[in-house]
């Protein structure tokens, strides 16, 4: 049996060119994770770390903070990335708003304190949209919702025939993926997988139980971190 705990990586840099990169106050809630973890005395036998930057800056800040024991060198593992759905975001944005500017540019000319809820809004019907396979992706081969499904599915099963001699598996990786493993856990409905992604914190973790035949939920984004320090970007 092993218990699998995810993590979700620091707040990213939203509104920025490049949103796969955290934000100084990211880096703070990596290494206040790592903290917090090395107060519970929290061990771990193995390590993954999806292959976004945010993911293995978010394991650097933990490390950073970690002192209780050493920690395993991570495996980067492409499986655990994130969802498509920022850049498929980005790409039907201006279609929806029949605007000829790209995302960036349309962001740009709202008022930076109505940024984040206008995004948020529009992010929504897009998530709508790619989850009832509404959209068309054809063209810059975007990951579609039931391929992205699968991929977890697939994801679990090496887990469960792979990795259950490792009692606690660490897993940095991003919200969409870790709602995914929720929906595998508990078959909740797709308007219910939506909702958890906006929900999940920053740095929060949610632990599985694995067996080779049972994926059970045991805790869900749990933060260990100062409230003030709470995101969910």
């Amino acid at each position: 049996m092993s218990i699998l705990h995810l993590i979700r990586h620091g707040q990213a840099s939203f509104g920025a060119d490049d949103y796969d990169n955290l934000s100084p106050k990211g880096i703070e809630q990596s290494v206040a994770l790592g903290e917090a973890l090395s107060q519970q005395e929290s061990k771990f036998n193995h390590v993954i770390v999806g292959p976004h930057r945010r993911h293995i800056q978010t394991f650097e800040g933990i490390k950073k903070g970690y002192k209780f024991a050493d920690l395993p060198d991570p495996v980067i593992d492409e499986r655990f990335a994130e969802n498509q759905l920022m850049e498929i975001a980005q790409h039907f944005i201006p279609q929806i708003l029949n605007s000829n500017k790209t995302t960036n540019e349309i962001f740009h000319e709202v008022p930076k304190e109505e940024r984040h809820d206008k995004f948020l809004k529009l992010f929504h019907i897009v998530a709508k949209k790619w989850m009832n396979e509404e959209l068309d992706l054809s063209e810059n081969n975007f990951e579609g919702f039931s391929v992205f499904r699968s991929r977890i599915a697939n994801t679990l099963k090496t887990i469960q025939g792979e990795m259950t001699d490792k009692p606690n598996i660490m897993v940095v990786t991003s919200g969409g993926a870790i709602s995914g493993f929720y929906a595998e856990a508990t078959n909740c409905s797709q308007e219910e997988i939506m909702k958890l992604n906006f929900g999940l914190k920053n740095v929060s973790i949610s632990e599985f139980v694995v067996t080779t035949e049972r994926f059970t939920l045991k805790a869900f984004n749990s933060s260990l971190i100062a409230q003030e320090l709470e995101t969910f970007i």
